[in-house]
């Protein structure tokens, strides 16, 4: 990562790697003003793209964090915290994943913290970033797959991921005007999904679609105009799945290369749905309707 090889944050972050001091231990680290500064500097997304680090707060998304593929190079945590058996639980479980565990002041927790209350508890992850082409799947098992085209709100997009991972998506493709998956905000909204469902980010749409259909994967995107209701609709067993933008939906370009526009039945006088909100009730129907009349 770029930040590795820099001071300040990175050179706090590895000092001392695979060392975790005893949970008992009250006296707090140093934590310089420059890595106050790094770590705070976490919250814009050119840092996080500069360095490859993001971070996470809080003991359950760490919980989900530290038992996950992502490499977790720091943890800090305050005296306080630790009064908590499941912050002592957390401790111990990163230290026998050779987290560098540093104890750091209330007001130093305050200072790099972007929530008003916080847990006195914070990680420094690094990003993973799985190519998109990586999540198709060759030959004919069932894939499911969605991508987002222009999802621009981070709450939006941490309750896609959420929904995603409840009906056994088995990933997620995001365009290059898509907000960061790693915006703190978007992070907090997954609770934990994050963590364990492939995401990729920074996707040429128009490619990966033309290249999916390629692999036999049907594709569909929701419209307002689209000619097959929601719970009308037979998903394949190897399905791409395509959400557009609040404001616009999804691109002309990629309309034109689905194979079908779902629509999801409007009963009153709504001008239209959250896209968090369609996106949940169009996955529902994976699991509702068998795939080509098969028993799932």
């Amino acid at each position: 990562m770029i930040l590795c090889q820099r001071e300040g944050i990175a050179e706090h972050v590895l000092r001392g790697r695979g060392r975790c001091p005893a949970l008992q231990e009250k006296q707090s680290m140093p934590l310089t003003k420059n890595a106050v500064k790094e770590l705070r500097a976490l919250e814009n997304k050119k840092t996080r793209e500069q360095s490859g680090l993001f971070v996470v707060e809080g003991v359950r998304l760490l919980q989900e964090a530290v038992s996950s593929r992502f490499t977790m190079h720091t943890l800090y945590y305050t005296a306080g915290s630790v009064d908590a058996p499941e912050t002592r639980r957390l401790l111990a479980a990163a230290r026998s994943r050779s987290v560098d565990c540093q104890q750091i002041t209330d007001r130093q927790m305050e200072s790099i913290s972007g929530t008003v209350q916080h847990q006195g508890i914070l990680g420094v992850m690094c990003q993973e970033r799985p190519p998109a082409d990586t999540l198709l799947r060759p030959g004919t098992d069932e894939s499911f797959i969605v991508g987002l085209d222009g999802v621009a709100d981070p709450g939006n997009l941490g309750s896609i991921i959420r929904s995603a991972d409840w009906f056994g998506v088995h990933g997620m493709v995001l365009s290059r005007n898509c907000v960061d998956l790693y915006n703190p905000k978007v992070v907090r909204s997954t609770m934990g999904s994050l963590f364990h469902f492939p995401v990729a980010v920074d996707v040429d749409v128009l490619p990966l679609v033309s290249h999916a259909k390629a692999m036999g994967y049907t594709v569909y995107v929701t419209a307002t105009d689209g000619e097959q209701h929601f719970d009308r609709v037979r998903f394949a067993r190897r399905s791409f799945i395509i959400f557009g933008s609040e404001a616009w939906g999804v691109s002309d370009q990629v309309r034109q290369l689905s194979d079908v526009r779902v629509a999801i039945r409007r009963y009153g006088l709504a001008e239209s749905l959250n896209v968090g909100v369609a996106c949940g009730i169009v996955l529902s129907g994976l699991r509702r309707m068998p795939a080509h009349g098969e028993e799932r």
